[in-house]
C-alpha cells in the first residue's frame, strides 16, 4: 500500500519542535508490512496543504495527516480539506456534545471557538477522539484512504492504535517486515561498506543501510516476505554470513551499547577495572557505570584534574610532570599504572589532554589527548588529535577509551 505521511505546523518547519509524530506513525505501520514512500512537513498554509492533499489522493493508497485540527487561526487542516475537495463544513452533534462534556469535566468555560471542533467537511466520516476535542476525519476516495488526525502526540497515537491501524490491517496486503541491527566500532562507515560489499554476504533481497553514530557504525538489515518464518530465515542466513566478515568490529546488536558489551566481557572473564581521568572529567567512568551490573567489575574512578592530584592520588612522579608535562604519553602511562596499583584492579585506563577551547600551545594544541591502558602490569599509550569542540573532544576521547578497552577485554 503506497503511503504518505503529512505533518503540519510552523513549529516543526522552524525546528522548534521535533517531528516525532511522523517517526512514530512510520514505525507503527511496519508490522502491517507498510513502509511510507513519502513523509512531508508543511507550514500552516491552507493553499499549500490543499495542493498536497489533492496530489496525495491521486498517487497514494493511504494518506495520513497529523496536526492543524485545533480551533485557532493557525490550524489549517480543515480549511485545506474543504478547499481540496470543494466541500463545506457541517456540524457533528455527537462531537459537540463530547467537547462540551470535556470542558465540564475539567470545570472550565468553553470558548465559542471550541465548538468549531465539531465541524467537519461534508463527505468525511468523523472518528471520535476519546483523548481530546479534535476528532479524526476520514474519507475513502475509492483510490485512497485519507485520515486527518490531531497533532497532539498521545491523541494521535490513541487514534492510530484503536481506529486507523485496525482499518488498514483489513486492507493491507499480507506482508511482513523484519529488521536486524548489527553494531560495530573502530571502523568508519565507508570502510565498513567496502568490507561488506566485497564479501557478498548480503543477498539482493535484503535491504542494507549504514547508520553512522558518534564513533561507531550500525548495519541495519531489512527483510520482507509473506510470513515471519520467511523473513526471519532470510535475516538469519544473512547474519550468519556477515558476522565472520565484520567480527573484528562487531560488539553487539539491536540497542546494545558498547559499555554494556564491555561490561559483559569483563564479567565473563572476571576482570576488574579502575579509571583515572583528567581531560574527560569522569565522562568515561559515567559511561562505564551506566551499564547495569557494573559494580561486579568497576572498582573506582578518580578525576585527577590538577597536577597535585595526579601526584597525590595516583603516584605520578613530579619529575615526569616537570620534564614531559601533564599532557604527555608518559603522564598517561603513570596515571593508568597508578590507578591499577592504588585500586588493585586488573585493568587501569587513563586520559590526559587539552579538551579546549583554550589551553593549547603550539607544541600541545587543543584536541591533543593521550590515553593509556594498563593490563597485567604492561602499559600501552595512544595519541589522539581531535579537532572538535570541547564536549565532542571529551566524548570522542571517552569513546576511544571504551573501544580500546573492549578490544583488550576480548583478547584477554
Amino acid at each position: 500500500m503506497k503511503t504518505i505521511i503529512i505533518t503540519i505546523g510552523n513549529e516543526i518547519t522552524s525546528g522548534h519542535v521535533l517531528n516525532t509524530n511522523a517517526a512514530w506513525i512510520a514505525k507503527a505501520l511496519e508490522p502491517l508490512g507498510i513502509t511510507p514512500e513519502r513523509i512531508v512537513t508543511l507550514r500552516d498554509d491552507v493553499a499549500a496543504l490543499a495542493k498536497e492533499i489533492r496530489s496525495a489522493v491521486k498517487k497514494f493508497d493511504v494518506a495520513l495527516i497529523t496536526g492543524g485540527l485545533g480551533p485557532t487561526h493557525d490550524d489549517v487542516t480543515k480549511p485545506a480539506l474543504v478547499k481540496a475537495f470543494n466541500a463545506r463544513l457541517v456540524r457533528d452533534r455527537k462531537t459537540l456534545g463530547h467537547v462540551e462534556r470535556l470542558f465540564k469535566k475539567i470545570d472550565m468555560p468553553m470558548a465559542p471557538a471550541s465548538a468549531g471542533q465539531a465541524d467537519y467537511p461534508e463527505g468525511f466520516k468523523v472518528i471520535p477522539n476519546k483523548l481530546g476535542t479534535a476528532p479524526c476525519l476520514f474519507k475513502d476516495t475509492g483510490g485512497c484512504m485519507l485520515f486527518a488526525m490531531p497533532g497532539v502526540p498521545h491523541e494521535m497515537r490513541g487514534l492510530m492504535e484503536n481506529e486507523i491501524l485496525p482499518r488498514l490491517k483489513k486492507r493491507a496486503p499480507r506482508a511482513v517486515i523484519a529488521r536486524e541491527v548489527l553494531r560495530t566500532t573502530g571502523i568508519g562507515e565507508s570502510s565498513l561498506s567496502e568490507i561488506v560489499k566485497s564479501s557478498g554476504a548480503v543477498a539482493d533481497d535484503i535491504e542494507l543501510a549504514y547508520l553512522p553514530h558518534f564513533g561507531q557504525a550500525d548495519l541495519r538489515l531489512t527483510a520482507k516476505g509473506k510470513t515471519q518464518r520467511e523473513v526471519k530465515a532470510k535475516l538469519g542466513k544473512t547474519v550468519r554470513k556477515l558476522k565472520p566478515v565484520i567480527a573484528p568490529y562487531l560488539f553487539g546488536k539491536g540497542e546494545e551499547t558498547l559499555e554494556a558489551a564491555v561490561g559483559a566481557l569483563l564479567t565473563e572473564k572476571k576482570l576488574t577495572l579502575a579509571v583515572a581521568e583528567s581531560c574527560t572529567g569522569g565522562l568515561f567512568a559515567s559511561k562505564i557505570t551506566s551499564a547495569p551490573g557494573s559494580s561486579a567489575y568497576f572498582l573506582e574512578g578518580a578525576v585527577t584534574y590538577s597536577n597535585e592530584a595526579k601526584v597525590r592520588r595516583l603516584g605520578v612522579k613530579k619529575s615526569t610532570l616537570v620534564k614531559y608535562g601533564a599532557v604527555s604519553a608518559q603522564t598517561a602511562r603513570e596515571m593508568a599504572k597508578g590507578v591499577c596499583k592504588k585500586s588493585g584492579a586488573d585493568i587501569g585506563v587513563s586520559s590526559t589532554g587539552v579538551a579546549g577551547p583554550t589551553g593549547g600551545t603550539r607544541e600541545k594544541p587543543v584536541g591533543l589527548i593521550y590515553i593509556a591502558l594498563c593490563f597485567n602490569g604492561e602499559v600501552e599509550t595512544r595519541r589522539l588529535k581531535l579537532k572538535m569542540d570541547r564536549n565532542r573532544n571529551q566524548s570522542r576521547a571517552a569513546y576511544e577509551m571504551m573501544t580500546w578497552l573492549w578490544r583488550k577485554a576480548r583478547e584477554a
